[in-house]
């Protein structure tokens, strides 16, 4: 059976704990690096991560893209959003049907 697990900060993953999510609590890169190795290793099909620890591990992530799991998906942490969640979306979309739909603003070549 799959699991659905979070990577974030203390503050996040507490809320997140009680819903009953695997939770994997980070704080800087090292252990940022092992909480997504655990991940890869286990039978989790989606992974939460704040865009914070997702900065930390941005490029060991792009080189595991094309495993079919964990599919990660960003959220904000409680300090709010970086933005990075949308930019990623937005690079996701564009390169599937070749023009950025969703953020575009109007006006702008």
């Amino acid at each position: 059976m799959y699991k659905i697990g979070l990577i974030g900060d203390r503050d996040t993953t507490m809320g997140f704990r009680a819903l009953g999510l695997a939770t994997f609590e980070v704080s800087g890169q090292s252990d940022t690096e092992q909480a997504v190795m655990e991940v890869m290793r286990d039978n989790f099909a989606v992974v939460l991560i704040t865009e914070r620890a997702y900065a930390r591990v941005a490029q060991m992530l792009h080189e595991h893209r094309d495993r079919a799991f964990p599919v990660y998906s960003l959220i904000p942490d409680n300090q709010g959003s970086i933005g990075l969640g949308q930019k990623r979306l937005s690079k996701m979309i564009e390169r599937a049907i070749g023009v950025d739909i969703l953020f575009k603003e109007v006006g702008k070549n």
